[in-house]
């Protein structure tokens, strides 16, 4: 269902006509005023509405040699939600624009700039993607590519699509009501908001991943025994709960015999000490935080420990304690707000932000 043509060599963009325009068009083609003719294959076409109502343009012979491929509906709807955002940013928008060797389900063109918008609601390998992405770079467009199914190279293990500078890819889908979703990890918006924030700069490449310098985190306290004394006691650990500077989950890799277990962190057990001295936390027995001796690895690190007799926690024995303790539902939970500065992992992604605070 292309949506633009030509009436006597001028351009017609069948989504921006209103109703009276729709109607004058056809009478002036049924009285053979003029003719409609589809840039795709300068084939003459007519007007037709769906039953949904919308308007759009059919080649006029069932034999036409023209290699235009039928569209479902949700193709349409994404090239016109597509559209209809670029239009908004006060970019020009022409739908099924070709050169001499590509056509884009959407041009946007701004000035000396252009982006080549395409949907790919059926399946198209990588190596066609990639083909066709290196002609847009020949012709100095910006290519960016919309799938409900990417190939298999565009994808991470976990079904979300890889953050890939050369060739910009999103993962869209139809929800209950039949708009049409896009999808950056754990955010979900309208495809129409994620182009309109594509074009205001408030998605960005970035290489790395950063912790949102300020939020609540909660520190579990759990109970446990010292594997030397036997007596009973307390340890804590952090759930991770904590998100990115673009609201993404950020997992903190627990690291065994250093530092930089957040665990261990200086703000937590900071944290951790003023809990002790509430009402709360007042009677539990918590070992200090500190260097102790391992004959496992033959080293000293920072390290939990029995608050009685001092020996040390190791870290490989804590893991599965730490585990058990976060789904234990008697542990006791506190929330308390950490500002943790600049953390940061490697981590390509397409960072979003309503703000403009990007991860880098």
């Amino acid at each position: 269902m292309p949506l633009r043509a030509y009436i006597d060599n001028e351009e017609i963009i069948s989504i921006d006509q209103d109703e009276k325009q729709w109607d004058d068009l056809k009478k002036r083609l049924k009285s053979k005023e003029c003719v409609l003719t589809l840039p795709c294959c300068k084939e003459e076409g007519f007007l037709r509405t769906s039953s949904k109502g919308l308007r759009h343009f059919v080649h006029a012979k069932s034999d036409n040699t023209c290699d235009w491929k039928p569209e479902s509906p949700e193709h349409l709807r994404a090239k016109i939600e597509i559209i209809e955002a670029c239009k908004e940013n006060g970019w020009k928008a022409i739908p099924e624009f070709s050169e001499t060797n590509w056509r884009a389900d959407v041009l946007a063109i701004q000035n000396e700039k252009r982006i080549a918008f395409e949907v790919q609601w059926s399946r198209q390998t990588f190596e066609d993607t990639k083909f066709r992405q290196d002609r847009y770079k020949e012709s100095n467009v910006r290519g960016c590519w919309f799938f409900r199914t990417a190939p298999k190279e565009l994808r991470e293990y976990d079904e979300h699509l890889k953050a890939d500078k050369e060739i910009p890819a999103f993962k869209i889908f139809k929800d209950e009501n039949s708009n049409i979703i896009a999808q950056l990890k754990q955010t979900q918006l309208p495809l129409r908001t994620l182009v309109d924030s594509l074009l205001k700069r408030r998605l960005k490449f970035c290489e790395h991943i950063r912790l949102k310098p300020k939020q609540e985190v909660t520190i579990v306290f759990f109970e446990t025994s010292c594997w030397k004394c036997h007596k009973p006691q307390h340890l804590w650990t952090v759930e991770q709960n904590l998100v990115t500077v673009c609201n993404q989950d950020f997992y903190l890799m627990g690291s065994m015999w250093d530092n930089d277990d957040i665990d261990k962190s200086p703000k937590i057990y900071e944290a951790v000490k003023q809990f002790l001295q509430t009402e709360t936390g007042k009677n539990l027995k918590i070992g200090q935080l500190k260097k102790r001796y391992s004959k496992t690895v033959h080293d000293s690190y920072l390290s939990h420990g029995c608050f009685y007799c001092d020996s040390i926690f190791g870290d490989w024995f804590l893991n599965t304690e730490k585990m058990n303790g976060q789904n234990n539902p008697n542990s006791l939970r506190h929330k308390v707000e950490i500002e943790f500065g600049t953390t940061k992992e490697e981590g390509q992604h397409w960072c979003y932000s309503d703000i403009g605070q990007f991860c880098e």
